[in-house]
């Protein structure tokens, strides 16, 4: 047997025993996640239930499905595989396993009806460890006036004068470790709230994730599966009905290099990437999705991104460019993204980040 180990490598010198562990590894993962998804029957049943009944809306805490990160966004969302950056916290977290030293990111979203979101993100490679993550996001709906079904005067005009308020908030700690030199597992562990008016609510939700290297072409398999948690239950009262659903998403992706200096389908030289990638996603309040996006670097100083989410009303085109440099030892990127909206106004995202 230990001759037969010995014989049966790959390319990159891996033995048999090596490459087994990382199968057993990658398919208790994905047996774990497939089971956390069919635990919530409506993630099968996807955006009707039996009756033809559309589940669309019904889901609370919407606004964990806004992407976060200029970048991202800009590849039309298909991130899960790609993600290698701070902002793989809100992603997938095993993508924390690029960071080398420690980075740090911050977001701005100018989102619809005037609506801001903003979020950090940072993490830190502790040895030992792996990399700890920790991130921040907010999202403030600003004044609302507050307005009755029917006016008390029988006017048309049904605003009361009064001012009302919400937001969103998430908090996220996050960790990644390489168990083989070819796979890496994260976990995230969140505090989510949100009040609207008089109402709110806070709970905890859980991801993990996968990020496998194929070591072939820059081919990297990812999965990941966000958001499980307890129903939510903004009346007090409510305590033994069913509460709300929360958006259960389930990632799974394949990005590539398509052009690189070297492990590429094809070399132009050291100034030339590019690479695709695509994403399959499943959540428990519509039908399955579909995103592809691709990235340019020349030089590694300028990206330009383009991306198409499939099987959305809103949102599918999405165009963005990206600039870095280093000013010392500090690395700095400034992304934008752009996502064309029809019907509601499009979406202008901006990220800064700082790479140690």
């Amino acid at each position: 047997m230990r001759r037969l180990n010995q014989h049966c490598t790959d390319s990159a010198g891996r033995s048999l025993k090596s490459r087994i562990k990382d199968c057993i590894l990658m398919t208790g993962v994905l047996v774990m996640l497939v089971i956390g998804s069919a635990s919530t029957p409506a993630l099968s049943q996807g955006s009707s239930s039996g009756d033809g009944f559309s589940k669309g809306g019904r889901a609370a805490l919407q606004f964990l499905k806004i992407g976060i990160g200029a970048r991202q966004a800009a590849l039309g969302e298909a991130s899960v595989a790609s993600v290698r950056d701070a902002n793989a916290i809100f992603w997938n977290p095993a993508g924390l396993s690029a960071v080398t030293s420690a980075e740090a990111s911050f977001s701005y979203v100018s989102w619809i009806a005037d609506l801001n979101y903003v979020a950090g993100a940072g993490a830190i490679r502790v040895g030992g460890v792996g990399v700890i993550g920790l991130a921040l996001a907010s999202l403030d709906y600003g004044d609302i006036e507050e307005a009755l079904v029917v006016s008390s005067t029988g006017s048309n005009d049904t605003r009361t004068g009064n001012v009302v308020s919400g937001d969103d908030f998430l908090v996220v700690a996050s960790v990644a470790r390489e168990f083989t030199d070819r796979l890496t597992i994260g976990m995230s562990a969140k505090m989510v709230h949100e009040s609207l008016f008089e109402y709110s609510e806070t709970i905890f939700v859980f991801d993990v994730g996968t990020n496998y290297d194929m070591r072939y072409n820059g081919l990297r398999l990812a999965m990941s599966a966000q958001n499980f948690g307890t129903d939510v239950r903004f009346l007090e009262e409510n305590t033994t009905g069913d509460g709300f659903d929360i958006p259960l998403m389930f990632r799974i992706g394949l990005s590539g290099d398509l052009i690189n200096p070297s492990n590429a389908f094809m070399s132009m030289g050291g100034t030339h990437r590019l690479t695709a990638s695509v994403e399959a996603l499943s959540t428990n309040d519509f039908s399955e999705r579909f995103h592809v996006g691709a990235e340019y670097w020349f030089g590694e100083v300028v990206a330009l991104r383009g991306g198409y989410r499939f099987n959305y009303d809103e949102g599918n085109l999405s165009t963005g460019f990206g600039l870095q440099s280093r000013l010392s030892d500090v690395g700095v990127r400034f992304d934008y993204a752009y996502v064309d909206y029809e019907f509601l106004d499009s979406p202008h995202r901006f990220s800064l980040s700082v790479e140690l």
